[in-house]
């Protein structure tokens, strides 16, 4: 009995144990239940659609069916109101589209987006381009696509924004029932709204992923093709009879456009001149795209002739000049077309048969632009493709320089893919890193053109062919004009209309005459003083402020002046226009100085004036002549003195620009004196000592009477 009670008991354990193993494994968990989140439209929560996102696809259309059933509900009992019922209508449209969109994915599911496309096995060349064909249109479809998603992207961004800004639209709102409900519905029609952004971008999502997978198993079997490609005699003589006949087509078309070009238009309408230029455009990229495809029936006749087991030296054809070429055509078109839209875009007519046909016009030049870019895409498609056939069949070694060739095709294209990157648009024209740099590029050729005009003036200065204040008046206004008219040329590259700087030069003197006044005052003073010169860099000037010193560079705002304190001032150009300026070396250098001196009484005149004519030769800024003459004059008896003044010419030029004159002539002056024994007098008083004595008092008057 104990044993059967222990054998009872250890097999009731082992039950329980395996039956919370069983619990725990995880295919034997129960899964919850999905349950959809039905907002109450009453009382509408600002995250009840959070979860839509991560739902599954079955899970969202079971919530989009109670939903939609729960609104349907909803909608018989609002109100009457106008915003009300519009709001609603609203809403219901949005639920409508979520459907349509499910429509439009299964409508994918359909389709199929390879179709009709085949692999066969050691097929010909032209086997081969037509299944490359069907795969090369594929990836367009694809790249716009990816370009919706893109698209995408960007209004589930903005979808979000706008949602929070209902959201705090509906807290703002407060007291009128009206006002809160039709908040509350569009907060619901955002929201609803952004599922429906959100429902797209996954279906795009979706289809781009499954699109992406078949196309990489189709460039698979086309490398398989590829290398299974055998010579065909019969694609030959077609390829042949092709390139004939487009031969004969670019000979038409280029005598059509010539023809075109050399008849010159009688009528003055711009409208028929208009028309002329469209159909040059449209003949010069019709020729372009005949001659790319010529160029690919070349390269698939090259192909075809290199697996011939009995040809010899075959070449293969390259594409780098046509793909330049076409590529500049294609450039200058889109340019062209740019302008010409806009023109029309400025007529402004009424007649609405005659912009469509414009439009139209513009159409097919913009066709005929997309094609020549896919045809481009081809041709560099099949020059990779006959270099690895060239490979295969002579080696490497023999395509070295066909191989190099189209690395460096590759990089350059690459690099003209990231040039022409658009960054954003001005005036409706994108601008592009190739744009940025062109711009770049003239600023700085501006610049450089100016530093270089400087550099010639300044060795025709130091040549002494030229004065150096004429050159550096020339070279500044050079400077002003050259940067101006870079300026000029990086805003007509930029697109910008030249001839809206009117509005663009009204409003500017709008903001001159309230907050740049100064600024402009500036700038126009210091082009008077180029133009005028009343000053020059180097004179030597002292202004009504006091500042003296020599000018050293006149720029656009201001003037910097260097004292002889070596201090640099710039001084507004305003304060030598409007105030008064000295120029002591305007037209002649030479000045006179008085520097007065002092004797002392008893001295005689003639020696004195002597020895100040001696001091005055030793200092080598005096200038003398036969006009300009040293003198020395007597001009006052004075307290402790007899004072004169040595009145003495010098020249401007040679005075340092960190001395002073004035202390040159008083050191010679004093060495002069002290040789001469010339007493230079101190500060004298006379001072007079008068006798005095203190008055009697009356007492002692009257004792000494009696």
């Amino acid at each position: 009995m104990p044993s059967r009670a222990a054998a009872f008991l250890l097999a009731l354990l082992l039950t329980l144990f395996s039956c919370q193993a069983l619990a725990q494994l995880p295919g034997t968990k129960k899964p919850e239940e999905f349950a959809p989140e039905i907002p109450d439209f009453d009382n509408l929560s600002a995250d009840w659609w959070t979860g839509w996102p991560d739902a599954t696809r079955e899970q969202r259309e079971q919530w989009y069916g109670e939903l939609r059933e729960a609104w349907q509900e909803r909608r018989e009992k609002l109100p009457d109101s106008k915003p009300v019922q519009d709001l609603a209508r609203s809403i219901t449209t949005t639920l409508e589209d979520i459907d349509n969109t499910w429509d439009r994915y299964r409508e994918y599911q359909k389709t199929p987006f390879l179709p009709d496309v085949e692999y066969p096995q050691n097929p010909n060349v032209l086997q081969w381009a037509q299944t490359d064909q069907i795969v090369a249109q594929s990836r367009r479809r694809l790249s716009s696509m990816q370009l919706e998603a893109q698209s995408l992207d960007e209004s589930q961004a903005a979808s979000l924004d706008r949602l929070r800004k209902q959201v705090a639209a509906l807290r703002e709102v407060s007291g009128d029932p009206t006002a809160v409900q039709v908040a509350t519905l569009n907060l619901l029609l955002a929201q609803l709204r952004h599922l429906d952004v959100v429902e797209r971008r996954k279906t795009v999502a979706e289809r781009t992923s499954a699109w992406e997978e078949e196309i990489r198993l189709a460039e698979q079997q086309l490398e398989r093709m590829l290398a299974e490609l055998q010579y065909s005699e019969a694609a030959a003589e077609k390829l042949q009879q092709d390139i004939e006949k487009k031969e004969e087509a670019i000979s038409e078309t280029s005598a059509q456009e010539k023809q075109l070009a050399e008849t010159r238009p009688r009528s003055a309408d711009p409208g028929l001149r208009l028309e002329r230029e469209l159909r040059l455009m449209e003949l010069r990229l019709q020729e372009t795209e005949e001659q790319l495809r010529r160029h690919k029936l070349e390269q698939l006749l090259a192909m075809n002739n290199v697996l011939n087991p009995d040809a010899e030296d075959v070449n293969l054809v390259q594409s780098r000049e046509l793909v330049e070429r076409a590529r500049g055509v294609v450039d200058k078109t889109l340019r062209e077309l740019n302008v010409r839209q806009r023109q029309v875009a400025s007529w402004r007519r009424e007649d609405s048969e005659v912009m469509n046909r414009w439009w139209n016009y513009f159409e097919k030049v913009s066709n005929a632009v997309t094609r020549i870019d896919d045809l481009v895409e081809d041709a560099l498609r099949y020059e990779s493709a006959a270099l690895k056939v060239f490979q295969q069949r002579q080696g490497w070694w023999r395509t070295v320089r066909e191989q190099a060739g189209y690395l460096g095709n590759v990089v350059a294209t690459s690099w003209r893919n990231l040039a022409n990157y658009k960054l954003f648009s001005i005036a409706e024209n994108p601008i592009s890193l190739r744009d940025i740099a062109k711009i770049l590029l003239v600023l700085i050729g501006a610049f450089v053109v100016s530093n270089l005009a400087r550099r010639f003036l300044g060795r025709l200065v130091a040549k002494n062919r030229a004065s150096e204040s004429s050159m550096y008046n020339l070279g500044r206004v050079l400077h002003y004009c050259l940067i101006a008219t870079g300026l000029l040329v990086a805003l007509v590259m930029l697109g910008l209309d030249t001839s809206k700087l009117a509005l663009v030069a009204g409003a500017l003197s709008v903001g001159i005459g309230f907050g740049l006044q100064a600024i402009f005052s500036n700038f126009i003073s210091g082009l008077i003083l180029l133009f005028e010169q009343p000053l020059r860099v180097g004179d030597l000037v002292e202004l009504e402020s006091g500042v003296f010193g020599r000018i050293r560079d006149i720029n656009v705002r201001s003037t910097r002046i260097t004292t002889r304190d070596n201090i640099d001032i710039l001084v507004p150009n305003t304060e030598f226009v409007a105030g008064r300026v000295i120029n002591h070396t305007l037209d002649d250098p030479v000045r006179r100085i008085h520097v007065p001196f002092g004797v002392a009484y008893g001295s005689d005149p003639d020696v004195v004036r002597e020895a100040a004519m001696e001091a005055a030769e030793r200092v080598n800024i005096t200038h003398t002549d036969w006009q300009r003459k040293t003198e020395v004059w007597l001009m006052e008896f004075g307290d402790n003195a007899l004072n004169f003044k040595l009145v003495v010419w010098v020249n401007s030029n040679m005075v340092s620009p960190l001395g002073d004159p004035y202390a040159l002539y008083n050191l010679e002056l004093l060495r002069e004196f002290n040789q001469r024994g010339i007493e230079v007098p101190f500060p004298q008083r006379d001072v007079h000592v008068r006798s005095w004595e203190p008055p009697v008092p009356l007492h002692l008057q009257r004792g000494e009477r009696e």
